[in-house]
């Protein structure tokens, strides 16, 4: 039996190699959307203002590079990368907004579906109970939190991860993402030792 991810998965494939790309959106959305917008909340500390603009980066990019999609990774995990890429392009000019440029008949529905995920998450803060061990990721740089959600929190694969911290550009071959997985997992290993002498100093561990 499928589990609900490997599901989202193999329907969107399924639609999305029949070009029906609304539907493909519709999959993707319900099933990542509110994992995705929460994310960045995390990563933006609970701004929500600047976490909603991320969002509706980050749909719009996925809608405009969905036809080309290439399945070289999952959905998932693509869609972690183009979150983190709309985020990093709206602190670097926080004053824009996204560019309306997906087909008038898509707007409609793309929007509808982003503020259902928006209404969802958005009391993810507020109901938060931040404990003493989340108190001590907050002293950690935003990559090495990034590396933790997507690997800890969310269990994606490694080579999810790889394609998720990768950037802008595409890997260029197996060998890369191969390569790149092997160095995220080492820094996962020296992360998690460095947050066991945080707990330990900070009397959290017995």
């Amino acid at each position: 039996m499928l589990d609900p991810i490997e599901t989202i998965e193999r329907a969107s494939q399924e639609a999305w190699s029949r070009g029906d790309y609304a539907a493909v959106a519709r999959h993707v959305l319900d099933g990542y959307g509110e994992e995705i917008h929460a994310f960045l909340l995390a990563s933006t500390r609970g701004d929500v203002a600047q976490a909603d603009d991320a969002f509706s980066q980050f749909i719009e990019d996925f809608w405009r590079g969905l036809p080309k999609f290439e399945w070289r990774s999952s959905l998932r995990g693509w869609c972690y990368r183009i979150a983190r890429n709309a985020l990093s392009r709206h602190r670097r000019a926080p004053d824009n907004r996204p560019q309306r440029r997906v087909a008038l008949s898509a707007a409609p529905l793309l929007e509808q579906l982003a503020e259902v995920v928006r209404s969802r998450t958005r009391p993810y803060l507020r109901s938060e109970v931040k404990d003493e061990f989340q108190k001590l990721r907050e002293n950690l740089s935003e990559e090495e939190q990034t590396l933790l959600i997507l690997r800890i929190d969310r269990k994606l694969s490694w080579r999810e991860v790889a394609h998720a911290l990768m950037g802008d550009a595409e890997p260029a071959d197996e060998a890369e993402i191969e390569r790149f997985s092997v160095t995220l997992r080492q820094r996962l290993a020296d992360l998690k030792s460095r947050l066991r002498r945080m707990a330990e100093e900070a009397g959290l561990l017995d």
